[in-house]
């Protein structure tokens, strides 16, 4: 049923694979399952279902970076972006992280999810679905929804949140804290789970 949208019939097919190498039959398959399992395509036609807007620029395997005078210098990359000018936002889609660096320089942390939203009137960065913080001390966050106020220099979240550490993983509802996370509240803690010396 596969090889039956790329040749016009069966007989054709036979004929085609029949002067192939065994090199080119493996190509095409190949190639065949990365058309048929191609996760950044589907999660794009998710992301761009019910938006009726047409991007200004479109661009794949995106690097993008932010800096602002005395603030933290922000990397963010995705699998594909779009620019957006009514009203004035990039889109990433697919393996989207950012990375964030002092001002000196030094990295601090990186967050991963599966799609992010850059609002450049507002200067905030929206995160959605499967959203992960790890500091480079150990720390990280685990929520489905998380903002990044440039002009802060703050994450934060009204969701639900796992927060863990060396010693203990803490659960709550509300969020804030810097990149690093290292200065942060929990606004509702629900409970935290102690971890006893020697666990993995």
């Amino acid at each position: 049923m596969m090889f039956a949208s790329f040749f016009p019939d069966f007989v054709s097919c036979q004929v085609y694979i029949a002067g192939m190498t065994l090199q080119h039959i493996h190509l095409t398959v190949i190639l065949i399952l990365l058309i048929a399992c191609d996760p950044v395509g589907k999660s794009l036609d998710q992301a761009k279902a019910g938006d009726n807007r047409i991007p200004s620029q479109e661009s794949w395997n995106p690097t993008i970076r932010i800096n602002s005078v005395g603030k933290e210098t922000v990397q963010a990359r995705a699998s594909y972006s779009a620019q957006y000018d009514k009203p004035r936002e990039l889109v990433l889609i697919g393996d989207v992280q950012l990375d964030f660096f002092g001002q000196a320089g030094g990295h601090s942390s990186t967050m991963t999810a599966d799609t992010g939203r850059i609002d450049d009137r507002r200067q905030l960065f929206t995160a959605t679905g499967n959203v992960f913080v790890r500091s480079d001390s150990g720390m990280t966050l685990s929520t489905n929804i998380l903002y990044w106020d440039e002009n802060k220099e703050s994450i934060f979240t009204e969701d639900s949140i796992v927060l863990t550490s060396e010693t203990d993983t803490l659960y709550g509802v509300g969020f804030e804290s810097d990149a690093n996370l290292e200065n942060w509240t929990i606004t509702q803690p629900t409970g935290v789970t102690y971890r006893e010396f020697g666990d993995e």
